[in-house]
C-alpha cells in the first residue's frame, strides 16, 4: 500500500462532484457511519470528468458536467472489503455523477460553485448501484443525502 501522502483520493470539488470530498471508494468498499475519519484513499486512480460551459452574464458562465471514477488498492485490504483492484470487476465499481453549476471567471481565477447528485453509487449491492430511479428532489431527506454543493479555486483553462 501507497504511504497516505502518496495516495490517491476520489470525490469533492476537483475530481467526482457528486460525492463528498474523499468519500469515494476504494472499489465497492462502503464506509461504516462508525468511521469518523473517512478519507478514503487508494493505490490506483480511474477517472473522467466532461464539462460544458455557456456564458450568462458578463464573468458569469454556467455548467453542466458528468464524471466517473474510483479509487482501488493494489493489495486485498481485509478491513476495507471490495477495494481491490480487478480488471473483471473495475467498471462495475465506478461512481457516476452529474450536476450543475456557476463560474466567475476572473482573468486570473476561476470560482466553482458546483451542485452535484449521484447516479450510481458502487458502494450499494450490485443490482442496486444505478440510483436514478431515486431521484426525489422535492424530499428533504433525499437532499441532504444526494445535493452536494463542492467549491472550487482554479485557473482558467
Amino acid at each position: 500500500m501507497l504511504p497516505y501522502v502518496k495516495q490517491f483520493f476520489s470525490g469533492g470539488s476537483s475530481s467526482i462532484r457528486a460525492f463528498r470530498a474523499r468519500s469515494v471508494g476504494p472499489g465497492a468498499y462502503e464506509i461504516p457511519d462508525s468511521l469518523e475519519f473517512q478519507d478514503q484513499g487508494g493505490d490506483l486512480r480511474l477517472e473522467a470528468n466532461v464539462e460544458y460551459r455557456f456564458n450568462l452574464v458578463g464573468m458569469f458562465k454556467g455548467g453542466v458536467f458528468f464524471d466517473a471514477g474510483n479509487i482501488w488498492t493494489l493489495k486485498k485490504d481485509p478491513s476495507r472489503p471490495g477495494g481491490e483492484f480487478m480488471a473483471s470487476e473495475f467498471l462495475n465499481q465506478l461512481a457516476v455523477g452529474t450536476g450543475v453549476g456557476l463560474r466567475v471567471e476572473a482573468d486570473f481565477f476561476v470560482l466553482r460553485f458546483d451542485l452535484g447528485t449521484p447516479l450510481r453509487k458502487p458502494y450499494l449491492p450490485e443490482g442496486d448501484r444505478w440510483v436514478i430511479d431515486e431521484f426525489k428532489p422535492r424530499s428533504r431527506s433525499w437532499r441532504r443525502e444526494n445535493l452536494i454543493l463542492n467549491i472550487g479555486i482554479g485557473y482558467p483553462f
